[in-house]
């Protein structure tokens, strides 16, 4: 793996700090209005829509990566499909990445949402839909934000105490969970939770999506 740039590196540092300090913030907004009962209920409901959407997200943009392309493909492939396919080849290569190092492109997506979130004047007293979508945003930040360390937790024998006890409580990936993928690279990609994994590999919704996208396409799997 090539080694990161300084510009790149700081530029991450910087949208990942940007992005954490307003995910913060829209928390303690939100925090805020959990008094009332009802917006308790819909917060803690909206938060968990938005984790489970994290995990599809990550989870198909893993597929996609997985299945599509390849390393020598133009732009894409040394930027992006080959360090999909080099964890293939060199599972635990990852896990000595500082997270900087990894990919952060979720702080890069969601920083214009969770601004607009952040600086928008909606009374959630009385606008219901935006408490909803807010609360989902945090989850789904949340779950995006820390799906690289989740995987390489996963794949550490000894993650940090923290990670032990998320993992304990079923609350983040899984060793179990994520080494169905490493036996069958065409099953279980989602890496957030790994919750939706079972469902999605029994309903096959991953291999009707790839037959569907190669309907247009003459590419081969590689």
């Amino acid at each position: 793996m090539e080694e990161q740039g300084r510009v790149l590196t700081f530029t991450k540092y910087i949208v990942v700090l940007v992005s954490t300090g307003l995910l913060i913030t829209l928390f303690v907004k939100i925090s805020n209005n959990l008094l009332s009962k009802e917006l308790f209920v819909i917060g803690v409901v909206a938060f968990f829509v938005g984790y489970l959407l994290a995990d599809l997200l990550t989870g198909t943009v893993h597929w996609f990566c997985d299945t599509f392309f390849s390393e020598n493909a133009p732009f894409i492939g040394p930027i992006i499909i080959a360090s999909f396919r080099e964890h293939h080849t060199h599972p635990q290569l990852f896990t000595k990445d500082k997270f900087i190092e990894q990919d952060t492109t979720s702080f890069f997506v969601l920083l214009t949402p969770l601004f607009l979130a952040v600086f928008s004047e909606s009374s959630y007293s009385h606008d219901l839909n935006s408490f909803f979508w807010h609360s989902t945003l945090i989850g789904l930040s949340i779950g995006a934000f820390g799906t690289n360390l989740f995987h390489k937790w996963a794949h550490q024998t000894n993650p940090p105490l923290l990670a032990q006890k998320l993992q304990k409580m079923g609350l983040i990936l899984t060793p179990d969970r994520h080494n169905k993928h490493h036996r069958d690279y065409r099953k279980s990609f989602c890496v957030t939770s790994g919750w939706l994994n079972f469902i999605l590999d029994y309903t096959r919704f991953f291999l009707i999506l790839e037959r569907f996208f190669r309907l247009f396409s003459y590419e081969p799997r590689t």
